[in-house]
């Protein structure tokens, strides 16, 4: 009697023995999770960039209003944005492995005021962008972050419309 009600119960064990194995088996699969790619000319360029996230040395600064923040690029390697108050532009480029060469002779910022809070918000923003060295993008091209070398500095964007 018990041995027939074991029969029973194995065919149920190995088939959910296979499912556990099977799912293990696509574990190293590459397109499994959220992929980060370094940035290009073509995939940083030619779209508008709203700020979600700033680190500075590891830790996150608060933003009061982050889509206040942007970053856009042209192919020419023209880049401009917000900055909380002011608007910024500069020239610039992205190799192919993702690495920022910033012509820091070019930067230059409107010089409007406001309130001291989002001032300091601006004044480290523009401080950290110019500190950056790396791009990638992520997320299918939905999210793009620029980054010093070690991580110190670290801008997270969403494409606009986003």
């Amino acid at each position: 009697m018990m041995r027939n009600g074991f029969n029973k119960v194995i065919p149920v064990w190995l088939g959910g023995l296979a499912i556990v194995i099977a799912g293990c088996m696509n574990m190293d699969d590459k397109d499994s999770g959220p992929t980060q790619n370094p940035g290009s000319m073509s995939s940083v360029c030619g779209h508008k960039w709203e700020m979600r996230l700033l680190r500075i040395n590891g830790q996150a600064i608060p933003v009061d209003q982050p889509q206040e923040f942007t970053f856009l690029c042209n192919s020419d390697g023209e880049s401009m944005g917000k900055s909380g108050i002011n608007t910024y532009r500069g020239a610039m480029q992205v190799t192919a492995n993702g690495q920022i060469l910033w012509d820091t002779d070019s930067f230059a910022s409107t010089k409007m005021a406001g309130p001291p809070q989002l001032m300091e918000q601006e004044t480290q923003y523009l401080r950290a962008l110019s500190g950056t060295r790396q791009a990638f993008v992520k997320s299918g091209g939905g999210r793009l972050i620029l980054r010093d070398v070690p991580g110190d500095i670290y801008i997270e964007y969403i494409k606009a419309g986003s």
